[in-house]
């Protein structure tokens, strides 16, 4: 009973386009599901980084656009060499796919926090300049 209501509970905390991808259970339709929070999880990334750039004056933007650029092409072969590497680890079974995209999800959505955390708050009560992006569980 406890399982029951716990599953219920964090069901409800899942907005209805971010549910799991396990809902139909085929294969096509669990990778196509994380394929699109993949693609959302990318957009989200690639706005939170904008935002970090243009928070600095023209006079600084050069230095961190170039650190910050730096720093996701370290991310994206990190991400790339880690999850194919999961995804190769499960090589024998169908789940394969959704697990290799999953470790994708997963990395993308940790990287859209980092920079959240290191560049798009404030050392005052200021609000950030984005809201805290959601982690993927």
């Amino acid at each position: 009973m406890l399982l029951v209501l716990t599953v219920a509970v964090l069901a409800l905390q899942i907005k209805p386009n971010e549910r799991l991808c396990d809902e139909d259970g085929t294969t096509t339709a669990v990778n196509a599901c994380l394929n699109q929070q993949l693609k959302r999880a990318n957009e989200r990334l690639d706005r939170y980084l904008q935002a970090a750039t243009d928070r600095h004056p023209e006079d600084e933007k050069a230095a961190v656009r170039l650190g910050l650029q730096a720093s996701q092409r370290a991310f994206e072969a990190y991400r790339s060499i880690e999850c194919d590497t999961v995804f190769e680890d499960w090589k024998e079974g169908t789940i394969r796919g959704s697990m290799g995209l999953g470790c994708q999800v997963q990395l993308t959505d940790q990287r859209t926090h980092d920079i959240w955390r290191h560049w798009l708050q404030y050392m005052d009560n200021t609000p950030p300049i984005l809201p805290e992006p959601q982690l993927t569980k």
